[in-house]
Formats: structure tokens, sequence, C-alpha cells
């Protein structure tokens, strides 16, 4: 992919999604009280966060990619019907190096490290190949605030001020070079469970366990049979679920070591080599793989054994069109969106992969009720194109037992990120939760928190919460209950 010129930030005459794109430098350091509509449910006591890039310029220059901005934390707190907010950048050391130097030094997932000449971008390419943007997610794990960029360590924040404490090594676990992605997921047994890649001349997946006393261990290394972007993986109650994509790094990524290309620029669509999916005994490590046609993926749904078989849904995209399009959002010169629909991939033991589209609604950020994880599912939650607005948008819900959709109400102005499901007190089933997303109100050009019935989708919000500003398009988030 060449490199592109920096553009021109967006302007009202442009499609509202492209609000979502601006850069946001505005902090709350102090928390300010938020404007309620409707009624907040009483039992919603505790913290949502949220995290992504923030500032799309760096000195003037504009980022290529939607995943290149430095992160920003996003943190509504809930209580008493009432809602209060902070918002904070973490505090990186690159950013800070970049901040003391007023110009612009590292890489980005898709932009290449700075320099006029290709002897100062290798320089530059020498601190490393990217900075660590904290970005991607935001968890809670062992007590830790954590948040998540997939390529590096994660950087652990203050709960209520967001203040950032550094990067954290997990108990000396990580080493300097490790990485700890942006998806850990849950256990039924209390425990959490994350992987992180490896590159080398064997590329690996290491699989790291997180008890709930805060003590991290490596368990387990799965050798992945070529260098994938690997972005997501999935959980059982026995078994860790690796799904190694054709959309792959060359062996000697040259480009990338001189910085004459960024790490999205170097990735090579090879739907020749299949998909491979590793299924990884959690108590004994043993691996299973299978085979099957090509997909390109970002998201993982949910999994759950069947037996002696493992059931894993996916958001999967036919080809990697999507990356194209990502590069093409910050551009501004968009032309013509990917889609993913969830499909679901039945791992037998034969070493071969059964695929089954499950809906023709297309979906990303797919979420499933917390009773749900790593068990079989029967709604997957999640945000659909927003025909009219020209961008993702639109929560809805896939109930595949009855085999329908249902979607919010959205008008061609507004778009919802991740649908974020908190159980109801009391409640049993997958319908028994509180969808809780962010909306950009392209019109009012401010983004809002709305709160949707779980169980009924389609009816208006139970209440909206009014941000100060517009909050640039983030990825994930999860909520923290009040002690």
């Amino acid at each position: 992919m060449a490199q592109q010129a920096p553009t021109a930030l967006p302007t009202e005459t442009t499609p509202g999604w492209r609000l979502g794109f601006e850069t946001l430098e505005t902090e709350h350091r102090e928390a300010v009280e938020l404007e309620v509509l409707g009624d907040l449910p009483v039992e919603l006591a505790g913290t949502l966060y949220r995290v992504g890039p923030a500032r799309h310029e760096a000195f003037g220059e504009r980022y290529r990619h939607w995943f290149d901005g430095d992160g920003m934390v996003h943190a509504i707190h809930l209580g008493e019907g009432r809602a209060h907010y902070r918002n904070r950048f973490v505090a990186t050391a690159g950013r800070a190096e970049e901040v003391e130097a007023g110009r612009r030094l590292y890489g980005a997932f898709g932009t290449r490290p700075a320099g006029e000449t290709a002897l100062a971008r290798f320089r530059n390419t020498r601190r490393r190949f990217a900075k660590n943007t904290a970005n991607t997610n935001i968890v809670e794990i062992g007590g830790r605030l954590l948040a998540l960029w997939e390529a590096g360590r994660p950087h652990r924040l203050d709960p209520v001020t967001l203040d950032t404490l550094g990067e954290d090594d997990l108990g000396g676990v990580l080493g300097d070079d490790d990485w700890f992605s942006a998806h850990p997921k849950a256990h039924p047994s209390g425990d959490v469970w994350n992987f992180g890649i490896r590159y080398g001349a064997r590329t690996q997946a290491r699989l790291y366990r997180c008890r709930p006393d805060g003590t991290v261990s490596r368990e387990h290394t799965v050798a992945m049979p070529f260098a994938s972007m690997v972005h997501d993986f999935a959980l059982t109650e026995r078994h860790a679920v690796v799904v190694v994509q054709p959309l792959t790094l060359p062996p000697v990524p040259l480009g990338m070591l001189l910085g004459s290309r960024s790490y999205a620029d170097s990735l090579r669509w090879e739907p020749g080599r299949g998909v491979h999916v590793a299924v990884v005994d959690l108590h004994s490590g043993e691996v299973r793989w299978h085979r099957g046609e090509p997909f390109a993926f970002f998201h993982t749904v949910n999994a759950w054994d069947d037996g002696d078989s493992v059931v894993l849904d996916v958001c999967a995209y036919p080809d990697a069109r999507v990356m194209r399009y990502l590069f093409e959002l910050l551009s501004g010169r968009v032309g013509g969106a990917a889609s993913a629909w969830p499909e679901r991939l039945v791992l037998d033991g034969s070493g071969r992969i059964r695929r089954q589209r499950l809906s023709a609604t297309s979906l990303e950020f797919p979420r499933v009720a917390p009773v749900a994880d790593s068990r079989e599912h029967r709604r997957i939650y999640g945000v659909t194109a927003n025909e009219q607005g020209g961008f993702l948008g639109v929560p809805a819900c896939v109930d595949l037992a009855l085999g329908t959709v249902a979607t919010a109400p959205a008008r061609a102005h507004e778009f919802a990120g991740e649908c974020v499901p908190v159980a109801r007190r009391g409640g049993r089933g997958e319908a028994d939760v509180w969808l809780l997303t962010l909306v950009l109100d392209a019109q009012a050009r401010r983004s809002e928190l709305r709160v949707l019935d779980g169980g009924d989708i389609a009816a208006p919000p139970v209440a909206t919460v009014r941000l100060p500003h517009v909050a640039p398009f983030g990825f994930h988030g999860n909520w923290v209950e009040s002690s």
C-alpha cells in the first residue's frame, strides 16, 4: 500500500461520520456532571470505560489509519440516576517523547516512521516500529484497570482519576518486547485468559492466565503455521481458540525494518494459505489444528465446547478489502465499505472446518451477554451499517434461535459504537442485559451514551446521557461495577 500524504480535517460539508475522525485534545481531568434524558436504571451503579484513538494528527501531519492515534480513555460513572464524566489521554512514554520533541517520531499501525529521508526513517525505526498507543481496549483484570494495545504491554490507570501509572509487566511475566493482546476473555472459573503474538523465525501465540487475586502466568505457547495478524481469540471452558488468517507478514519484513513501510503496509493477503484454527487444551497445552477456506476477521463472537468438538462464531470478511477501507476512512476518500457477517465454524477434530453464515445482516464489534461467555449463546449483540449515513452505526441483535435481527432506532446522522452488555440485576437470560453504547450525533455535533434494553433493542433508549463534546470513534470498552 503506497504512502499517502497528510489530508485535511473534515468540514461540515462532508459526511456526518467524518466528525468521528476529528482529533479531540480536550481533557476533563475533574469529573463533570452530565445531562441525563430519561431515567437511568437504578441498578446501573458503576463506570463505563471506553478507549480509542483521539489524536488523528501529530504536529500537523494526519495519520493514515484509524488504528494509529494516541489512545484516550472516556469514563462515564453512573449512580443514583446521575452521570459524571472524565476523559484523559493515556500518558504513554512514546507520546511524552513526541510532545517533548515537538514533532512526530514514531510510526504506527498504518503510518511509517517519521522522517523526510530514508536514513531519518531508519533511525526512527530503531526506537520501535510503532509506539504503544494504548488505544484499543480497556479492562479490569485482577484489580488493575488496564488500557490495552495488542503489540505491547498494557498501561495501568487509576480507575477514578484516569492518571496513567505506567506500563504494567503483570508481575514480571511480560518482558519489554512481549505483547498482551487487546481481547482478554473471562473464563467461568473467574480467571481471565489472554494471548500475545511473538513474531520471529517461527511466529508464536503465547497464552496467559490471569487469576482473580491478580497473579499472572504464561501457560502455553503455540507455534503458528505462518506469520499472521491475529487481533482476537476465543475461549471455551476447556480450550483456547486461535484463528490464523491468511493476512500475513513476509518472513523478513524488510520495509518495516528499514522504516519505509508500516506494519499494515507490509501485510499481504494470501488466500491460498487458507485459514488455520488452533484448538488448545487449557490444561495440557495440546494443540489440534483445523484448516478451511480463507476469510479475514478482526473479532470472534464467542466459543463453546460441544462434546469433542468446539464451536466458534466469528465476524468474517470474505477478503482483505477491509484493510484498504480502514486507510480510506482517515483519508476521506472512501471507495466502498467492507462488511463482515457472523459465521459459525465447527471444529470437530477431523482437521477440517465446517462453516455456516448465521445472518444476512452485516455485523461488527460483536458481544454476547455475560451469562453466555464460553457457553452456547442464542443472541449476538453488535453494530450493523447505517445505510443512510454511510458508516457503521446501528445497534443490532441477532437472535439465532428465532432467525431474526432487531435493530435500534437510528437516524442518518447517528453512529453508534460497540454495545457493552451489562447483566440486569436478577436476570438469568441473554436478553436480561442493558446495552451501553456511545453514539455520535453528527447533527448536534456531540456524542452521547445511550442505554438500550437488550430484551427490546428496537425500543427507544431507556436513557440518554449527553457528553460535552464529540468523542472520536473508539473501539472497545467495558463496564466495572462500583465496589
